[in-house]
């Protein structure tokens, strides 16, 4: 078990170093499709090529991951946290928060990270919502889009 955590952790950093598949080196959405790939999920897709930016909606050429999970599959397996905080995982691996991207709202946020040249934007959806009772509902449905590209 420990073998495999060793190697995972050293792909990750060997996936992160490069500028990214927008200049034809490594792929930064390896990392974040390997992470999620551990968590049972009803969708999980990884391609590269032009998407339209999450944050702004222009069009770029990167890499996309996209993941789609439910309370009930996941059992209780924690989904990877990307933020790049100080003492993250993200930020020892050498990501840092883009101070121009990020927006938190009720059931969603989406956020920036950089690391050398490459920028990615994250987007988590869990809908939630007030019920008849004044409760707090949550939504069983996790979502998250990954979109990385060359600054």
């Amino acid at each position: 078990m420990k073998m495999i955590m060793l190697s995972f952790l050293l792909g990750g950093l060997l996936t992160c170093t490069g500028a990214g598949a927008a200049s034809g080196g490594p792929d930064p959405c390896e990392y974040f499709f390997a992470a999620l790939k551990a968590v049972p999920n009803e969708t999980l897709w990884h391609r590269a090529g032009e998407f339209e930016s999450l944050w702004g909606g222009q069009k770029y050429r990167g890499c996309e991951v996209r993941f789609v999970t439910n309370d009930s599959l996941r059992a209780g397996a924690a989904v990877p946290d990307f933020d790049a905080l100080p003492d993250s995982e993200m930020y020892r691996l050498g990501w840092r928060m883009s101070d121009s991207i990020g927006a938190d709202g009720p059931g969603s946020g989406i956020f920036g990270i950089e690391k050398d040249t490459v920028l990615c934007v994250v987007r988590w959806e869990q809908p939630a919502y007030i019920g008849d009772e004044g409760e707090f509902v949550q939504s069983e449905i996790l979502s998250m889009t990954i979109q990385c590209r060359e600054r």
